[in-house]
Order: C-alpha cells, then structure tokens, then sequence
C-alpha cells in the first residue's frame, strides 16, 4: 500500500522567512535626525516595494515620500531582512528613536564575515541616511524630492560624508 500524501503544505513553527523593514526618516534642525521603525513579513505574493509603502504610505498613489531601498542583512533566526527608507515620515507628531550620530558605522574585524557582528537598528538607520546623502548627490530624482521638501533633511545630509561603502576608508 502506498502512503497517502497531503496536499496542505506542513505546518512549520518558524519565523517568515523575509521581512521588510521601513525607517521613516525625520529631521529636526535642533534635534538632528529620528526615525520609526515599522517591519512587517513579506507575503509569498507581494512585491518588497509595495510592502514598505503600505507599512508607511496612506494612500498607494503617495508620490510625495521617497522610497528607496537601502539595504538587507540576515537575521540569527535565518530570515533575511529587506530595509526601507522612507521620507519624509508621513506620521511626523508619532513617537521617534534619535539617530544622534548618523556617520556611525558598523563593521566585521573579519575580512571574511562581512555582517557586524553586534549589528543595531540605530547602524541600520545610520546606514540608511547616509545612503540618502550619496542619492542627494548622484541621483536627479532623490535630488529633487529633498529640493521639494519643507524640512532641513537637505542641509543635514551635505554635513554628512555621503559616499559608498568601499570608499569609506579614513572616513
């Protein structure tokens, strides 16, 4: 006799394996940067774009926040975390987390382990901005949405190196 197989996939207790990740991002000229974190499980037929918007975006045809994905990394628990930036933060009055040093940067002693291994949400977020500061610079598009926009984000990331991660070196 054969065994019978069942059609249902096998009920598994283990955490989604991808996530996005979106750090709204706010600036306050006396208070520096801040950012929500808002994360979410990316369902098996969703687009990773349009699951950083609905975490953040009141309406799906928003095209006054930038989205731009900057970066994913792996979790302790095998899940793979795509991270999001969005600005400006469309819930601005809502509780934020200080980013008091955006030019931190986390990195592996080993040249052969790339990923920090004390990796934070606050490097996560440092990462983020400064990978904004790089678009402000080299991407028309980036340019003009912080050209557009009624906050000092602009002015804070020119203080801010805004370079790629290979030439960071003597940063």
């Amino acid at each position: 006799m054969t065994p019978t197989r069942s059609l249902d996939p096998p009920v598994r207790d283990v955490p989604p394996p991808v996530l996005v990740e979106a750090l709204l991002l706010r600036h306050d000229p006396t208070e520096g940067f801040a950012y929500r974190r808002l994360i979410t499980a990316l369902d098996g037929r969703a687009r990773p774009d349009d699951a950083a918007r609905g975490l953040a975006l009141p309406a799906e045809d928003d095209e006054r926040h930038l989205v731009h994905s900057t970066s994913w990394r792996a979790t302790d628990e095998g899940q793979i975390v795509l991270t999001y930036l969005i600005h400006p933060d469309p819930a601005p009055d809502l509780p934020g987390t200080p980013l008091p040093d955006p030019g931190a940067i986390a990195r592996s002693p080993k040249a052969g382990h790339p990923s920090p291994p004390d990796l934070k949400p606050h490097h996560v977020a440092a990462h983020a901005v400064r990978h904004l500061a790089f678009l402000a610079r080299t991407d028309p598009a980036v340019a003009a949405h912080l050209a557009s926009s009624d906050d000092t984000t602009r002015a804070a990331l020119d203080q801010l190196a805004g370079i790629t991660a290979g030439q960071l070196h003597g940063v």
